[in-house]
């Protein structure tokens, strides 16, 4: 047997005030995970801000490839930096780092280096004001490229960034592919999954990806 519904939210689905206003509740049911990073810009007095990432993809043909962020609130930090200044920096961390991650949630006064208040180090990029995560095992130097609404009238928007620079970790570029994909590598947020039937919260956390099998290409 397979739960089958529409895009309509069973009345059994509850969240906290307003969730399901600014998040969808298929997330909640699908439970599909994503490799989550930070992403760095620079505020308008010139400090560092850096936040917290996920439901993005990484993509592009040739010499162009592009980071997709699906849902960035307009009234975010963020959001309005990256329109600022047409520039954004993608880095990513272990599993290891989530708490100190969290903390730029925590610490994004408008007078606070969100990196350093985080526990990171900030680096210079090479192609873009915005600073780098030094800690990063790999850093991706964006320029905004372009948006979209999700929905008419959405408080989030679809950003599109251009990959100018990269930054790879020597050990991150030659590692082989069982110890690439780690616990030291990509961490993924395993969106906290309700039962589709009784809206029971059914837990979530944080993970990395196991090899089971390699491929040739």
């Amino acid at each position: 047997m397979s739960f089958e519904h529409d895009n309509t939210k069973p009345e059994c689905i509850q969240g906290w005030e307003g969730q399901y206003t600014i998040l969808p509740w298929l997330a909640d049911v699908t439970a599909i995970p994503h490799v989550i990073f930070m992403v760095t810009t620079l505020k308008e007095n010139g400090l560092p801000n850096a936040s917290l990432q996920g439901w993005s993809c990484f993509t592009g043909e040739g010499d162009h490839y592009y980071v997709i962020m699906s849902s960035l609130g307009i009234g975010a930090h963020t959001y309005q930096n990256i329109k600022r200044t047409g520039e954004f920096c993608v880095n990513f961390l272990p599993a290891a780092c989530i708490d100190q991650c969290k903390e730029s949630i925590r610490l994004n006064q408008d007078d606070t280096d969100e990196i350093t208040a985080s526990g990171f180090t900030p680096e210079p990029s090479h192609t873009i004001a915005a600073p780098r995560i030094q800690e990063s095992f790999l850093k991706l130097e964006c320029q905004y490229e372009w948006e979209k609404e999700l929905t008419p009238g959405s408080i989030g928007r679809m950003v599109c960034g251009k990959v100018r620079h990269i930054s790879i970790s020597d050990e991150f570029a030659r590692s082989a592919v069982a110890d690439r994909y780690g616990r030291d590598s990509f961490m993924f947020h395993l969106t906290g999954m309700k039962d589709p039937y009784t809206g029971q919260g059914l837990g979530g956390g944080i993970g990395h990806i196991e090899l089971t099998r390699e491929m040739d290409l």
